[in-house]
């Protein structure tokens, strides 16, 4: 754990005042460690190594809104790449890629996916650093069949999911549920239908590629599943369509399905 006046000093250095919720968690709980990725990083690699070649400071507002909606263009190049003033390091995902906590500006407190100049960073949906801290030990305790796409997920029972999925304005929080079902374990026998249903009715392009990859999660049988998306106004969700439905087509000349 780090001593209040370590962190007080770290404030007055960068002339910031750290979230409530991460200052709690570093001077009461931990400093470092165990948590998502590559796990949490300690006070010395809070400072990102490019911050201050491109004059970035603690001090400057995140540029990026925090109700920023997904991009319907499915490309991941769309908005600001490559600068993050306004924000701390706090976990590492390995392969240049950070876990962001925003210090000053709209998103204060928020959680961001930073991809260097690979991609615009993205908000987590978690509301603080211990709501998304909380989740990671949710997410293990529970089982989750891979923890890689956490950054991408939410919290949430399989009600509240598909609730979101179904109803909430926020494109964001549509495709975030989405995509928490790609590894959710136990899922009930209606979660099929209830994507299908989802997939139907939703509007942006990126949440239809999140639940598809949803479905194929599931690992059903059905080679009907999918087909209704290989009509879809969009080549990239067509093609996961149409390799979805030849994975679940069986194979004729063997006699067996090739899974």
């Amino acid at each position: 754990m780090l001593t209040d006046t370590q962190v007080s000093q770290f404030e007055a250095d960068h002339g910031i005042r750290l979230p409530e919720e991460f200052w709690w968690f570093v001077t009461r709980i931990g400093h470092g460690g165990y948590g998502p990725a590559c796990g949490l990083l300690p006070m010395e690699r809070w400072i990102c190594r490019g911050a201050a070649k491109r004059g970035e400071r603690l001090d400057q507002p995140f540029p990026v809104d925090p109700d920023l909606e997904v991009p319907t263009s499915l490309d991941m190049h769309d908005g600001i790449v490559g600068s993050c003033p306004g924000t701390i390091q706090v976990a590492d995902g390995g392969c240049t890629t950070y876990t962001l906590l925003v210090v000053t500006g709209s998103g204060r407190g928020r959680l961001v996916e930073d991809y260097g100049d690979l991609a615009a960073p993205r908000y987590c949906a978690d509301s603080d650093f211990l709501s998304w801290y909380e989740r990671w030990l949710d997410f293990v305790l529970a089982g989750h069949r891979s923890l890689t796409s956490f950054s991408h997920q939410m919290a949430g029972d399989e009600d509240r999911l598909v609730a979101t999925l179904r109803h909430d304005p926020s494109t964001a929080r549509r495709r975030a549920a989405a995509y928490t079902f790609i590894t959710y374990p136990g899922p009930s026998d209606m979660l099929v239908g209830s994507l299908l249903q989802a997939l139907a009715a939703e509007p942006h392009p990126a949440v239809r590629e999140t639940i598809l990859r949803a479905l194929a999660a599931q690992d059903e049988d059905d080679p009907e599943l999918p087909t209704a998306a290989l009509a879809d106004p969009h080549p990239r969700i067509r093609s996961l369509a149409a390799g979805m439905v030849d994975s679940r087509t069986p194979n004729v000349h063997s006699g067996h399905s090739p899974r």
